[in-house]
């Protein structure tokens, strides 16, 4: 779409009265754009409906009208997030729209300040969305994207973790640290070649140590951090250890184990096994929990483990 100028922006995340702001673009491939709906003419709820049927889930608008469009969603963000009668779906989708490619572009260009500010937003905003009491977990798993890029994998890590650990008793305050460093437990994959995180196989011993890295590499991006918790570096440092010592970095035992990462490392696991990798196609939450409950105690706390099972599968109906 760069060719074109144009930008894409999630079906989900508009309104009918957003369509006055900027022109909507429709694109099939590597056709031509062609234009769906000019500011000047009203788009409808039905418009939207009839898109979603299609399986559109993405218009386009030109990039000179992106600024525009995240000024007008920041400016209004206390409205929406807040506004029962919407969707949750637009609701998460407008949160990504703010935040996707601007962490994203902080991550890349290696500026943690930025990174750190930008996901505090999030973690505010999340928080904020998933303490509603009318939002419930049903809908919250319905309405997460699993495709494979690193920010939809953090961003789903951190609505887990704030949904578990909202179950578990957390209060407002630690559930918005919690959603912000949950944004960030994968900072540190910012160090680590493209080519090795996307690749379609298995890792080599040499890829595999490249990825052990991760958390090692984001402690050292955030330690020196006035803005980041010691709860917050502990899921970025400890979200691939075990209760057993025998997980990475250090190989710490369960005592050692920061709570946070104990949330952490359940909803990391769950994300990766039900989301589509590069290497294989998602499995099923009640396969993922079969697969993860042979850790049960060993890797995973079964007081954490348990909860997350109970709340997921009764929401998935199983």
């Amino acid at each position: 779409m760069a060719d074109f100028g144009l930008i894409p922006i999630a079906v989900s995340s508009l309104q009918p009265t957003d369509a006055a702001m900027m022109d909507l673009y429709m694109q099939r491939e590597n056709a031509e754009p062609q234009l769906y709906r000019a500011s000047s003419v009203p788009l409808e709820q039905r418009d939207l409906v009839n898109l979603k049927s299609r399986g559109i889930t993405h218009l386009y608008i030109k990039a000179a009208d992106r600024d525009a469009y995240q000024s007008y969603l920041r400016e209004t963000v206390d409205e929406w997030l807040k506004d029962s009668s919407l969707s949750v779906e637009l609701r998460v989708s407008r949160i990504n729209e703010l935040f996707s490619e601007s962490i994203s572009k902080s991550f890349k260009k290696e500026d943690p300040d930025e990174a750190i500010k930008l996901s505090g937003e999030f973690g505010r905003l999340t928080s904020t969305l998933l303490n509603d009491s009318q939002v419930v977990a049903e809908d919250m798993m319905q309405v997460l994207q699993h495709d494979y890029t690193t920010f939809t994998h953090s961003s789903n890590v951190s609505y887990y973790a704030v949904m578990l650990a909202k179950e578990l008793g957390y209060g407002p305050q630690d559930l918005s640290e919690i959603a912000t460093g949950g944004l960030l437990h994968d900072v540190g994959k910012i160090e680590i070649d493209d080519r090795i995180l996307t690749k379609p196989g298995k890792l080599d011993d040499a890829e595999f140590r490249q990825i052990r890295r991760h958390p090692t590499e984001g402690f050292r991006k955030l330690c020196k951090q006035p803005n980041v918790s010691y709860g917050q570096l502990m899921m970025t440092y400890q979200h691939h250890e075990r209760l057993d010592g025998r997980g990475y970095p250090v190989g710490v035992t369960a005592e050692e184990i920061h709570p946070w990462a104990k949330i952490c490392c359940v909803v990391d696991v769950f994300e990766a096994l039900t989301s589509h990798r590069p290497y294989r196609q998602p499995i099923s939450a009640e396969t993922a929990f079969q697969i993860m409950s042979k850790d049960n105690g060993t890797a995973f706390d079964p007081e954490i483990l348990r909860c997350w099972m109970q709340l997921t599968l009764k929401t998935a109906n199983v």
